[in-house]
């Protein structure tokens, strides 16, 4: 049999972290033409494994060799490092490309008229040697639509679409997408799994995932990932067959029991909680609505639905005080006509939010226990001290959703996955009257989805409480939701 020629090896590493003691070093060899997998559940270590590859963490042993960049000319070498030859996708990628942490959320929807957000041409022509080298790619990626976009106004599906081009035009010799399908519908996501395919006809790609059904069909090897143990590696064919290591990378975990700790607050005294009539929202390039109607009665649960593009975020910004463009609009919320005296703090106090835009305005070292008490003031970058009643409550919440053990980590040394169930705490620590979920479960495993699916029926089963949810699978819609409304897109 012959040997195949490898790509990258690690030799006996273990990852350099403080105060970490790793059960096993990591040996892992990736041949040339081969497309991984890293899977496990949220915590297993997935994305340390990937920031060691990248160079983002240290390790101990005996080495990481980059086989590839031995390859490269003397010249190059010398002025490169082998893990600039590397890049990831994320959403969070989307952080380097604007300055997000310089912003007010609210900034986003008012972006045509935000100059110093670029448009996805001004950044992909400063990507690129000529406007040869970019007609080609825009070929391969149908990206002029997006290009008079700001791109902090693109749609999820949008985004990823753009984040992967602006990566791929460098060239990279090795590309780790951290969970590819998070966001998107089930069309974008039929096209992106089949873009992977065609994309490995020249491109080394390893897939971060959180569940045995986000597998892209390219993938032909796995690498296991569980409480920080890495391996034993296998083909695909060989886990699929292996039943028992499935069964065992998610298997079922311990979680808070109890109630949500919700405080005793008089009845809300309002029937309508968000009536909308005629809206129209057009932004130079694309109406989103048009003569839009939409009444939300007290106490009632709905499920928001629609294709990526369709404005789902954009009607959401109207009902949280985030868009400025509400104030032209017809709306009415908690009985009160929107520009009508009350302030962005009259309505945040009785809205909990979360959408996954948000990840990017909580680039802070805070612990993850003092964001999930940051949801009692609303506050997105600037952090109040909790008093102790307020922090017992998020701690509260933070153990039924199992994550009481990271409170007092920093938000950016836990995993995505761990950072959606902290911004899901942050949400619900004030019992809000109007809860709106904006994909709260994507990028989590089947465990901790299962587990916040339960906890946001707790928060439903009160009859006066009403809840917006918007998700692309109907499989995760709560059982409660017993209203539906869909958007289309206009053009």
């Amino acid at each position: 049999m012959v040997e195949k020629e490898s790509f990258l090896t690690m030799d006996n590493v273990e990852p350099g972290m403080y105060g970490v003691n790793f059960p096993s070093k990591i040996n892992w060899k990736i041949n040339y033409g081969e497309q991984w997998a890293i899977i496990g559940a949220n915590g297993a270590g997935k994305t340390l494994l990937a920031d060691v590859l990248l160079g983002h963490t240290g390790f101990h042993g005996n080495k990481v060799h980059y086989d590839f960049f031995d390859k490269k000319d003397e010249q190059f070498k010398q002025e490169h490092f082998a893990t600039e030859c590397i890049s990831k996708v994320s959403f969070e990628s989307a952080y380097s490309l604007a300055d997000y942490k310089s912003m007010y959320y609210q900034q986003r929807f008012s972006a045509t008229e935000n100059e110093v957000t670029p448009t996805v041409e001004e950044i992909l022509k400063k990507a690129v040697a000529s406007p040869e080298e970019l007609k080609g790619w825009n070929e391969k990626l149908n990206l002029s639509p997006l290009y008079p976009k700001r791109i902090i106004m693109l749609s999820s599906g949008e985004l990823r679409r753009f984040l992967i081009a602006s990566i791929l035009i460098k060239k990279p010799d090795l590309l780790i997408f951290d969970n590819p399908f998070i966001g998107l519908d089930k069309q974008t996501c039929k096209q992106l799994n089949a873009f992977f395919t065609e994309l490995a006809k020249f491109q080394q790609m390893i897939f971060i995932v959180p569940a045995l059904n986000e597998i892209p069909d390219v993938v032909t090897n796995i690498m296991p990932a569980k409480n920080m143990v890495f391996g034993p590696t296998m083909t695909k064919a060989e886990f699929n067959a292996d039943k028992e290591l499935q069964k065992t990378l998610f298997e079922e975990r311990c979680y808070g029991n109890g109630d949500l700790p919700i405080s005793n607050l008089p009845a809300p005294t309002y029937n309508v909680v968000v009536k909308m009539i005629d809206i129209n929202i057009s932004y130079p390039t694309r109406t989103l609505f048009k003569d839009l109607n939409w009444t939300i009665m007290k106490g009632e649960k709905w499920a928001l639905s629609g294709p990526n593009g369709s404005g789902k975020s954009t009607l959401l910004s109207l009902l949280a005080a985030d868009n400025p463009k509400a104030y032209a609009q017809n709306i009415t919320l908690f009985d009160r006509r929107r520009g009508s005296g009350e302030t962005i703090w009259d309505i945040k106090r009785k809205i909990g939010y979360i959408s996954s835009e948000m990840h990017l305005f909580f680039h802070t070292d805070q612990s993850c226990l003092r964001i999930a008490a940051s949801g009692f003031y609303d506050t997105i970058g600037l952090f109040r001290k909790a008093t102790e009643e307020q922090e017992n409550i998020a701690r509260s919440l933070m153990s039924l959703l199992g994550i009481d053990s990271i409170a007092d980590k920093p938000y950016l040394k836990v995993s995505s996955g761990e950072q959606r169930l902290v911004l899901l705490a942050r949400t619900l620590v004030k019992n809000p009257d109007l809860l709106i979920l904006d994909e709260p479960l994507h990028g989590l495993d089947w465990q901790n989805k299962q587990n916040a699916r339960r906890v946001i029926e707790q928060y439903c089963a009160q009859p006066d409480k009403t809840m917006i949810y918007v998700t692309h699978r109907q499989e995760e819609i709560p059982t409660s939701v017993t209203k539906f409304f869909e958007l289309q897109k206009l053009n």
